[in-house]
């Protein structure tokens, strides 16, 4: 069987297993962690895909504007209700690697993008504590780590 499925499964199950936070009605966030919802390279937009290159150029925990509408589209973020463009974001292993790993998975032809992706958004006092970041993004990851965690090892790095 393939090891790609396999893993997607999994991931799949144990997301399944996770409580997803959503958000309330007056447009503020409450706590969320959101699991990658579009990996399928075919499901995203071309108009997306074609700023592909323009996305993950510099490391700068700002997102561009093609990076937070991207971002947005693969982790069903509503930009109404949290917009990622112009969002300060941090990455378990840098935004330019992100970045990168996805256009290569594009241009060799591959269904799928970086997996294991999950974005954490930050409540006001969380933001606070983590020096101003609006969220951050795990990728690569089997397990689905608790916001708290994401929260003490950010406030570590700052």
């Amino acid at each position: 069987m393939n090891k790609l499925l396999v893993i997607t499964c999994l991931e799949m199950f144990l997301f399944s297993c996770f409580p997803i936070y959503r958000y309330n009605s007056n447009n503020n966030m409450e706590q969320t962690i959101q699991e990658r919802q579009v990996y399928n390279f075919a499901e995203i937009p071309t108009e997306l895909l074609s700023h592909i290159d323009k996305m993950g150029i510099d490391s700068s925990s700002i997102l561009n504007e093609y990076e937070g509408r991207y971002l947005n589209f693969i982790f069903k973020i509503n930009p109404q209700d949290f917009n990622l463009v112009g969002k300060k974001i941090s990455f378990k292993g840098s935004k330019v690697d992100f970045f990168k790993d996805e256009r290569e998975w594009f241009y060799r032809g591959e269904k799928s993008g970086v997996g294991g992706a999950v974005l954490y958004i930050f409540t006001a006092a969380q933001k606070a504590e983590t020096g101003g970041d609006d969220a951050a993004i795990v990728y690569w990851s089997k397990f689905v780590v608790p916001i708290e965690e994401i929260v003490t090892k950010l406030q570590k790095q700052h």
